[in-house]
């Protein structure tokens, strides 16, 4: 009889497969000779700046929002204003701002901050100028946050119509682990530059597709996947110019492999970084696993320990861990895997790949701790789960519900529960 890990690991792996074998069917086709999609209008300038401003103003209410609720909840011995570094110091926040004063450093406990890559750090710096770096994190991450928001919205402007692309904005706003987007951490900017590499990359503007791909792989080493989608983009690019004009599109090679390169800039410097200080560039590896126990492992094994953890944490009586740290890593690696399953005639190719692809990287890690905020980036998710959805109502319900959710996720996080 299998055991339910083994059970749970099987159901990973053979929705995984799924969604692989049409991502593969697709892209298929489209080396076949079927052309990439691109937007049959686009927005004048006042309705593009009108809805960013709702967006804007969407993100700023949710923020306040949440934050008021939170502190009348925690109640915390301070007021409002000085409430943030009590709530919200949690996590890798120490590490960042670490870096952000004294860069990384080759002895003690702070040699580990070598396993944090430094753009967002350096983010941190430019905007203290008081001294304080928990401020400065703050800070950074709200305009992050905030800007990403408009930068979503002129992505999904590109495969749908207005009133759809700020709606699947405000989902991509709303998923879970976004609650981490508000918190001094990289991912609202490391969010921020994919939703921009993406843009471009759709734009043709593969140069500076490649360069936010760098900026993108200099704040998390993810990032570096954004390549994948880059490739397939210009995949697509070169094969309708090869229909239209073979001696032309065949020039275009060594101009798309410069990018490529360009693209590597980020990973390559993070590299560099690590070899200057510790003489070896891979010394982050070592660290990861030996204080960490981390290292790449495969999806469907996190699928199955997850499962066993929580049933231990079910006997055992230990709610706490199992409904802040088992059940939303189940919850959000199982629903993503359901959702680009669900929706994989829907999205876009390059899209697909990528989001299978970060899966793969993200979620196989011998101990997984951050699930929800990592699946967080992967912004077709937010396509997948919103487009479905034709009523409006039931569009605004959707949301009411993911921002119950994730608030109740971010008061987790500022009680000192399991949330990483």
């Amino acid at each position: 009889m299998l055991s339910i890990g083994t059970l749970m690991a099987l159901i990973s792996l053979c929705l995984f497969t799924f969604a692989l074998t049409a991502a593969l069917s697709l892209f298929a086709a489209c080396c076949a000779g079927e052309r990439g999609s691109f937007p049959a209008s686009s927005d004048e300038r006042r309705e593009r700046y009108t809805a960013w401003g709702w967006l804007l103003l969407f993100g700023v209410v949710v923020t306040i929002l949440q934050y008021v609720i939170i502190y009348m909840i925690v109640h915390p011995p301070m007021d409002f204003f000085q409430s943030f570094r009590w709530l919200y110091y949690r996590s890798d926040v120490a590490h960042y701002m670490g870096i952000a004063k004294d860069w990384y450093v080759q002895e003690g406990d702070e040699r580990l901050r070598l396993v944090f890559l430094p753009l967002y750090p350096m983010t941190i710096r430019a905007v203290t100028w008081t001294g304080n770096f928990f401020d400065g994190a703050l800070f950074a991450a709200q305009i992050f946050s905030l800007s990403l928001l408009p930068a979503a919205y002129e992505l999904f402007r590109l495969d749908m119509d207005r009133p759809a692309a700020m709606a699947c904005a405000r989902v991509l706003f709303l998923l879970p682990g976004a609650a981490f987007l508000r918190i001094p951490m990289s991912e609202s900017l490391f969010l921020f530059l994919t939703l921009l590499a993406v843009y471009f990359s759709r734009k043709k503007q593969f140069f500076l597709a490649a360069l936010f791909i760098a900026l993108s792989a200099l704040t998390r080493s993810l990032g570096i996947l954004l390549l994948g989608l880059l490739f397939i983009e210009m995949l697509i690019s070169f094969m309708d110019a090869y229909r239209d004009d073979k001696h032309a599109a065949l020039r275009l090679i060594p101009r798309y492999l410069g990018f490529l390169l360009v693209g590597c800039g980020g990973t390559l410097i993070y590299l560099l970084i690590n070899w200057k200080v510790t003489g070896s560039p891979f010394t982050f590896l070592t660290y990861q696993w030996e204080n960490w126990n981390q290292q790449l492992s495969f999806f469907f094994n996190t699928a199955a320990y997850q499962s066993e953890y929580a049933l231990m944490y079910l006997k055992s009586r230990d709610f706490t861990s199992l409904f802040s740290l088992s059940l939303p890593n189940l919850i959000c690696c199982f629903g993503a895997l359901l959702l680009l399953c669900l929706n994989r005639k829907q999205l876009r190719v390059s899209y697909l790949l990528w989001a299978l692809l970060y899966y793969v990287a993200s979620i196989g890690a011998t101990w997984l701790l951050s699930g929800p905020r990592y699946l967080a980036m992967v912004f077709p998710l937010a396509m997948a789960l919103r487009q479905p959805i034709r009523s409006r109502a039931a569009g605004y319900t959707l949301e009411g519900l993911l921002l119950m959710v994730q608030t109740v996720y971010l008061l987790m996080l500022a009680m000192d529960m399991y949330v990483y």
